[in-house]
């Protein structure tokens, strides 16, 4: 059932996940880094092991702790906040899919047979509606210039295939963490299924992973040192569906990125 009244939040309140993790250093300002790999708590990640064809993700050792599912119930998220030395922002997401084993010397189309999303999407169906591709440095590339011609093939969320989503830049001197989000074709609105990768220029060495995530919020992060936080109306209580894996995309406003330290808190009802 849905918490439709301001009691039923309150009521429904899961005890606040803490976060915290080590202090990094980024490809620079303006990028995105992934907060899985980061040491702290929860701890790190492994590298992704799924194959070329990855597989739906459920759980991840290394998310942001999720409440277990309750018959009935559903969960929101209903506050976040942080504090770090460094301004900048975190991007909630809730990781859908992921793969391995691209290798990153061939220009040429990677082909992948893709399993599917779980049913975790704006509407929480396996349409991808409010997901999208991202492409992650796992161990850092050997590119000697920014790459700018990386294009998915993929499925938009009502069905149409064949298209094209284009990656802006995938920047020399990159640092493992480094996440990239692929722009759709015009028009559209999410990413249901990828058919395939093409590099167009070869990354050299390193290792890169694909993943479709859905944005839950962000916090702006304006100033260091300071504890900036959302409640639930400001969030919007938007809805996270069983067996998320929620982590942080961390928008860097430096190449020196101090240690973060928030909470996430959820409520089920």
């Amino acid at each position: 059932m849905a918490i439709a009244t301001l009691n039923g939040v309150i009521s429904g309140f899961r005890p606040p996940v803490p976060i915290t993790k080590a202090a990094f250093t980024s490809t620079g300002a303006g990028h995105l880094h992934s907060s899985l790999y980061l040491a702290g708590m929860p701890g790190a990640a492994a590298a992704p092991s799924e194959g070329i064809n990855g597989a739906a993700k459920t759980s991840l050792s290394g998310q942001i702790s999720f409440p277990v599912a309750v018959g009935g119930q559903n969960v929101y998220l209903a506050g976040l906040e942080a504090a770090s030395s460094n301004i900048g922002g975190l991007l909630l997401c809730d990781l859908l899919w992921q793969n391995s084993g691209l290798v990153v010397t061939t220009t040429g189309a990677q082909a992948i047979t893709f399993p599917g999303l779980p049913a975790r999407d704006l509407n929480g169906t396996t349409s991808g509606a409010g997901c999208l591709a991202a492409l992650e440095v796992v161990t850092a590339t050997g590119n000697a210039a920014p790459v700018t011609n990386c294009t998915l093939s993929y499925t938009d969320s009502v069905g149409n295939t064949g298209n094209t989503a284009s990656l802006a830049s995938l920047p020399n001197a990159n640092t493992a963490g480094w996440t990239g989000l692929f722009d759709l074709a015009a028009g559209d609105l999410g990413v249901q299924a990828i058919a395939s990768i093409t590099l167009g220029t070869s990354l050299v060495s390193g290792s890169i992973s694909l993943k479709v995530i859905r944005p839950i919020a962000f916090l702006e992060m304006p100033t260091d040192n300071r504890t900036i936080m959302k409640d639930v109306v400001q969030l919007g209580m938007p809805r996270m569906y069983d067996n998320s894996v929620p982590y942080f995309l961390m928008l860097c406003a430096g190449a020196s990125v101090g240690r973060l330290t928030g909470k996430v808190t959820y409520t089920q009802g």
